[in-house]
């Protein structure tokens, strides 16, 4: 079990770049983002936009990419073939890093990307059947249909995918969320990550805090991710201290010199074997 000395911090910061390749257009209009979380990044829907964002941010040191932006109604992103091929190109000769949000794409598009020189897919999982027809507007996808494709990513190679599990969602119960853990730790992912659902409603520290001990047990790697209310990081502490995490994303400047953990300013899905890519900071 990890202590807290064992637990790094991930600040992306102006390292870690995220890329729209939709711009703010997105066909689920889901109403937990409706278009928000598109406007806080890079604009790259033009592909030869994308090349010239890329080279630019590498030589200012970035090293690390995420390829997201709005998905069509069949819940998987609107990545174009020239999207890819810039990809391919600009890493050819590059130390560099690239995640994608994908979601339910098919097999095709997994090839497509895999080819391109993509290092993983960031998979987020729903917790629910519920929160898929509700707060993902795909009224007739399942939960399954979301691990099946996990597992279809998984086999791919080792670290292909890393998932991202909803927890304490007001669309789903305790046993559901803690359901699809379970079954997600039989693909046996490198590295699991859990989110904690953003929401005005004041948020269940019990129920996060069930989800993490279950997740320690279960997986080898564990990470507590950037998606958690910012009110919510007054708990992070608990979580570092009882050993539940080996990652996590943005916790308050405060926390991470109280209690010393290393930095670094990548986000924290990213492969160990990445991590040189990135600036270290120890405290």
């Amino acid at each position: 079990m990890a202590g807290s000395e064992e637990v790094i911090a991930f600040l992306p910061a102006e390292n870690f770049l995220n890329l729209s390749i939709s711009g703010t257009y997105c066909g689920l209009n889901c109403p937990y983002c409706r278009g928000k979380y598109l406007r806080g990044m890079t604009d790259v829907s033009d592909p030869e936009r994308l090349k010239k964002v890329l080279n630019f941010y590498y030589i200012k040191g970035v090293r690390g990419y995420l390829i997201s932006g709005g998905f069509n109604k069949e819940g998987y992103l609107l990545i174009k073939e020239d999207h890819l091929r810039v990809i391919r190109e600009f890493r050819k000769d590059k130390e560099v890093v690239f995640s994608i949000h994908l979601g339910l794409a098919p097999e095709e598009l997994i090839e497509e990307v895999w080819s391109s020189g993509i290092d993983y897919v960031d998979f987020e999982l729903p917790p629910s059947n519920r929160y898929v027809r509700y707060m993902k507007n795909l009224p007739r996808k399942e939960v399954t249909d979301y691990l099946s494709l996990l597992q279809k990513l998984l086999d791919y190679s080792k670290g292909f995918a890393v998932p991202h599990l909803v927890i304490d969602s007001i669309m789903a119960s305790q046993d559901e969320e803690l359901s699809i853990m379970k079954a997600v730790s039989e693909l046996r992912p490198t590295l699991f990550i859990s989110l904690v659902e953003i929401r005005k409603t004041r948020n269940n520290f019990g129920r996060v805090h069930e989800a993490l001990k279950l997740a320690r047990k279960l997986f080898k790697e564990t990470s507590l991710g950037c998606m958690r209310p910012i009110k919510f990081k007054e708990h992070d502490k608990v979580f570092i201290k009882e050993g539940l995490l080996d990652r996590i994303a943005v916790p308050r400047p405060q926390l991470i010199r109280e209690l010393r953990l290393p930095v670094i300013k990548a986000c924290c899905g990213i492969p160990k074997n990445k991590f040189f890519l990135f600036p270290l900071i120890k405290h």
